[in-house]
């Protein structure tokens, strides 16, 4: 089928590309009228009783780390966290609007896992930043809690504990939100997308729309032959 019949056919069945169109900037009228979120990924750094915080965190000592898993493995009740590409892709990137992921720092990927630093990772996101801050201080809380319990629940002297620090830079929430040019970019895409859609549309429609015609119009010649050849007879 040519162009040129695709835009005849949208053209008979107008109403097809226009109410996908209205529904698309109905849409994205309403994505837009959402807002942004507000994240944050806060780091709780775990260190060896003799570390300091210019030491590397835990990236030479392999029991600092696993003990900031299974710290991390207890805040989510023995389930892995969710895997993305990579490391650094944010959680709202994932089309999460409302929700928490703790995790083990890993500069891997999804495929291959590699915990070379003692950093637990609490990433939050919500539509408030009062929520995204209440839940942040509630996850910081119990991973210190739970640092802490695990390793009294060993009888460790205070000297021999590993110590648990709040990064304080990433206690920072942000307020995320599409720029005017993102915004201009995804209500073409989706007049885009409602176009392509509509254009389908028209054609399905019109090809059915014509079978049944041809269908209806011969099924009037047929009548008619046999009415004929009756009244001859």
């Amino acid at each position: 089928m040519t162009i040129r019949e695709v835009v005849a056919a949208m053209l008979r069945r107008w109403y097809i590309p226009l109410v996908l169109v209205v529904c698309a900037a109905l849409a994205t009228v309403l994505l837009a009228r959402d807002g942004g979120v507000y994240t944050t990924r806060t780091v709780v750094t775990f260190m060896g009783p003799d570390s300091t915080s210019l030491s590397p965190n835990g990236t030479n000592d392999s029991s600092v780390i696993a003990f900031a898993g299974s710290v991390v493995q207890a805040i989510n009740n023995g389930r892995p966290p969710a895997r993305y590409s990579m490391d650094e892709a944010p959680y709202f990137g994932a089309g999460v609007r409302e929700g928490v992921l703790v995790e083990l720092a890993n500069s891997g990927n999804q495929w291959v896992s590699s915990f070379s630093k003692s950093d637990v990772e609490i990433e939050v996101v919500g539509r408030s930043f009062d929520w995204v801050e209440s839940r942040q201080k509630e996850l910081v809380a119990t991973v210190l809690s739970i640092a802490s319990a695990q390793q009294a629940a060993l009888a460790l002297s205070p000297n021999s504990r590993i110590v648990a620090t709040v990064v304080p830079l990433t206690m920072q929430i942000e307020h995320v939100t599409a720029s005017r040019s993102g915004q201009l970019a995804a209500g073409a895409a989706m007049l885009a997308a409602a176009m392509i859609v509509g254009a389908w549309g028209s054609v399905a429609a019109d090809r059915r729309l014509s079978r049944r015609r041809a269908a209806a119009v011969l099924a009037s010649l047929r009548l008619s032959g046999d009415t004929q050849t009756g009244a001859t007879t």
